[in-house]
């Protein structure tokens, strides 16, 4: 479950970095998950303020991958919800790209 979980919010990271124009520079620091669950939710609501709504949700998700990894374990209910949510909030994120 660590591993999906990993997985799907993998691909949603990858969602708000092919849909954002942040500066390369800002994911040099950015390699732990704890950093990422603040400065990702915040680079796309910087650009896309529409999604406001989701941005404690999206910080949410990515804190709940970062327990799971610190843990290396993870409720199987918390993963498939977290896993769910990441793959909505991806093609929501892929449907502002067109």
């Amino acid at each position: 479950m660590v591993t999906d979980i990993v997985s799907a919010t993998g691909q949603l990271e990858t969602a708000i970095l092919n849909a954002t124009i942040a500066s390369p520079d800002i994911w040099l620091g950015a390699k732990s998950m704890k950093t990422k669950a603040k400065l990702l939710p915040q680079v796309l609501v910087r650009q896309y303020p529409e999604l406001s709504g989701i941005e404690c949700e999206l910080r949410g998700l990515f804190e709940t991958c970062s327990k799971a990894v610190d843990r290396n374990s993870i409720n199987p209910v918390v993963a498939k919800a977290a896993i769910s949510l990441a793959h909505e909030y991806q093609a929501v994120i892929d449907a502002l790209r067109r």
